[in-house]
């Protein structure tokens, strides 16, 4: 992992989750990074923990859930990207509830705004339509050089994956965030997410 400057950045709650569910909301896509305008309802979404769990106490509120219609983001984590100078996120309100307590949590629903082909096609294994658009990701490279500049984007190839800079991913790491698990290019298998 030497060298990697570019990481595909994954929600990853632990089995019990808290797990997300839209109550209510925009009828709004989040997950193609693009900037949205004209949005003013808000969202109402309640976070539950598996009904297996012994104790849902065991299972607290991550600092990031997704990926669906919903990416949400904690305060926590949206302040520490503002610290960081990250400008390229787009927020909605949010009344999200933690089912297990009945406490209203300080979330947003995020939308990261920006699309780059960041995969080293000569060094992947994918599948092409016709066209020239990637249809599948068997084996995946990103390209350092075409990522560089962007701290936090969406994959063209893919635009359920989010790409960060190791700088972010360092950053959340420091501050003990919870709910991230950051791959490698090269850890990157079909179906992760």
């Amino acid at each position: 992992m030497a060298g990697k400057n570019f990481y595909i950045m994954l929600a990853s709650p632990p089995w019990a989750g808290p797990t997300s569910r839209v109550i209510s909301g925009p009828d709004i896509q989040v997950n193609d990074g693009l900037l949205l305008s004209g949005v003013q309802q808000g969202y109402s979404i309640v976070l539950s923990v598996d009904e297996k769990a012994k104790d849902a106490s065991d299972f607290p509120p991550c600092d990031i859930h997704g990926p669906s219609r919903s990416l949400l983001f904690s305060q926590r984590f949206i302040e520490l990207l503002e610290e960081l100078g990250v400008d390229n996120v787009q927020y909605f309100d949010a009344e999200v509830v933690y089912a297990p307590t009945g406490q209203k949590l300080p979330y947003k629903v995020a939308n990261i705004v920006g699309i780059v082909s960041g995969l080293d096609l000569d060094r992947s294994d994918v599948v092409m339509s016709n066209r020239g658009n990637v249809l599948q990701i068997r084996e995946m490279r990103l390209s350092e050089d075409k990522l560089q500049g962007h701290g936090i984007c969406r994959l063209r190839e893919d635009l359920m994956l989010i790409v960060v800079h190791r700088r972010i991913k360092e950053a959340i790491e420091a501050a003990a965030l919870s709910g991230f698990m950051f791959i490698t290019d090269d850890e990157y298998e079909p179906g992760m997410i």
